[in-house]
């Protein structure tokens, strides 16, 4: 269900659904396939995309310069703005040549004659460019990247001694990148039912292993580094939820691996957030619920402190924030008053804080009414459901709604809003099997945490899979760099792009043997000195006990099977 969602959310089959950038970076990519000169000049078509974004950039500050000192300014587009009308706002330089060869080199996409560079494959290398950007080697110099840790006098095996080694530059990261394990790009297929069966292969199990002993490896090289190092890059990273940290519609219980990362990057300074449009009020059991194998990863890994603090919940877009702390649960963070996050931000012109109630029922009002209609006309098999700051167009019982169904109904309530004398940000999006209106967006989300956390937009990351016009993860560029995934391993792949290209070796340390589980690496112990280990099986088995219908929040106690029951739910 998840793989077919996110297929639905992404291929392009109609002009709305269309990203008017990369479909442009496409084309102009076609006029060398088809001559069979990619291989030559490839690289300097994204040459030419850099210096096309350069100039948007530069033009962009000046004219919102002139803004700010003389209250208006004449505007003259960009080249680029006038080739892509939709392509928005660059908060960091993008090394798009450096990301193609990069990606070129690992991939041999400049190799294929039948085949020509796909929309994803452009999306990849934007991602690639934007991590690199985020990194201080990119800005200037290699101030602040982490050294590479290399053998001092033994052979680099498990028992060697290392030392830092000054003066990696941004190349030699690079090309470290390339070495990484390959994660497998095909695209979710609806045939596609290896996930559900589990593939035990003996392919499989090496490629795990390998994916094992990386992290271990990343893992290693952090602890032997100065404590309290500051990780090169993003200053705070926002993600989506569904289908971002975990399946569409399920929970975070079991992996591992984008757990680890996670942990890593609150251990060396990075702020994570996950703004999520599920939107449950308050009630932080919700919350914990759908991220519960995260929280359990980190009270064994034995996170503290400030590192706790750091990790934020934002739910319904922008309207209910949560901080984990030192119990290992979410809580509330204040409001108004002195120090109340909203309160902080009312300087913000869009921030909840100055949002009427009157204004905020109008937006319902007009979201639920816009709804039933399109349930009515496209005969759905579906019901609505009203939130505080949401109305949900969701499918009834073991039925489905049709992308089409769901885009018409989102396009129809958005283009009734914009019309409308209302002036409160609000989301119309296309959820992959429900659509929602919600008061306030992601943009709002993001400015909010930027402003309440001192954090600049070029210092900030946002990683989703909506964003597309239809999507909620769009509003978002407009505020920050942003990174466009399809699924939760695509998201383990960035983070681990993120600390490989921060300096963290992966490999230098550890060679890829096989790791007895009894023996991982900076794991908690208990009283008797015994390495503890995360049992994600066995929280998946706890967190079993209790369901909770993702759309209204409701919880739904499950009956136990037993062996003389093989039916009960």
């Amino acid at each position: 269900m998840s793989n077919i969602s996110s297929r639905r959310r992404n291929y392009l089959l109609t002009p709305h659904r269309r990203d008017g950038l990369i479909e442009w970076m496409k084309s102009m990519l076609m006029h060398s396939f088809v001559l069979d000169a990619l291989d030559t000049t490839g690289a300097d078509t994204f040459s030419h995309f850099e210096v096309l974004i350069d100039e948007h950039r530069k033009m962009t500050d000046q004219y919102l310069d002139d803004i700010s000192q003389n209250g208006k300014s004449a505007f003259v587009p960009s080249r680029l703005k006038q080739l892509v009308p939709q392509v928005g706002t660059f908060y960091t330089r993008l090394p798009l040549r450096k990301a193609f060869e990069a990606y070129n080199q690992k991939y041999g996409i400049t190799k294929r004659r039948h085949i020509c560079i796909s929309f994803n494959e452009i999306r990849h290398i934007l991602n690639l460019a934007q991590i690199i950007a985020m990194t201080d080697s990119f800005k200037g110099g290699n101030v602040g990247l982490l050294p590479p840790l290399v053998p001092n006098g033994s052979g680099g095996g498990r028992g060697a001694n290392y030392e830092m080694k000054e003066g990696e530059t941004d190349d030699q990261a690079i090309k470290a990148w390339t070495s990484m394990t390959v994660t497998p790009r095909r695209e979710p297929d609806e045939s596609d039912d290896s996930q559900a069966s589990g593939d035990n292969s003996p392919k499989e199990r090496s490629r795990n292993m390998c994916d094992r002993s990386e992290s271990i490896a990343i893992e290693e090289a952090f602890s032997l580094l100065p404590e309290r190092t500051a990780l090169p890059g993003p200053k705070l990273i926002c993600f989506d939820g569904d289908q971002t940290l975990y399946s569409d519609g399920a929970n975070f219980e079991s992996n591992p691996k984008l757990a680890k990362y996670l942990f890593l990057l609150l251990k060396h300074g990075v702020t994570i957030a996950v703004v999520t449009a599920a939107g449950y009020e308050y009630q932080a059991a919700k919350y914990e619920l759908r991220l519960s194998g995260l929280l359990a990863y980190f009270k064994e890994k034995g996170l503290e402190g400030d590192d706790l603090e750091r990790f934020y919940i934002f739910g319904g877009e922008c309207n209910y924030l949560l901080r984990l702390g030192a119990d290992y649960k979410l809580h509330a963070v204040k409001e108004n008053g002195p120090g109340g996050w909203m309160n902080s931000t009312k300087h913000m012109s869009e921030a909840p804080g100055n949002w009427s109630e009157s204004e905020v029922k109008s937006v319902l009002d007009m979201a639920e009414e816009s709804f039933k209609t399109a349930m009515e006309d496209q005969n759905m098999r579906a019901r609505i459901i009203r939130k505080k700051r949401s109305v949900g167009l969701i499918p009834k019982a073991d039925e489905k709604i049709t992308r089409e169904a769901l885009d018409e109904a989102v396009l129809r309530i958005q283009s009734e809003l914009d019309n409308s004398k209302i002036n409160l940000p609000f989301c119309a999006f296309n959820g992959g099997r429900d659509a929602w209106v919600d008061v306030g967006n992601k943009r709002v989300g993001v400015q909010v945490l930027q402003s309440y956390l001192g954090v600049p937009p070029e210092e900030s990351l946002h990683i989703g899979d909506q964003f597309l016009n239809t999507g909620n993860d769009f509003a978002a560029r407009s505020v920050c760099p942003c990174v466009w995934i399809t699924s939760p391993e695509e998201t383990s792949y960035i983070l681990k792009s993120i600390l490989r290209l921060a300096g963290v070796p992966l490999m230098a340390i550890l060679n890829p043997v096989d790791y007895d589980d009894k023996k991982q690496v900076n794991g908690t112990k208990d009283k008797k000195g015994i390495e503890k280990k995360v049992d994600f099986d066995e929280m998946e088995r706890r967190t079993s006990r209790l369901a909770m219908d993702v759309f209204t929040g409701e919880m739904i106690p499950l009956q136990r099977t037993t062996s003389n029951s093989r039916d009960a739910v």
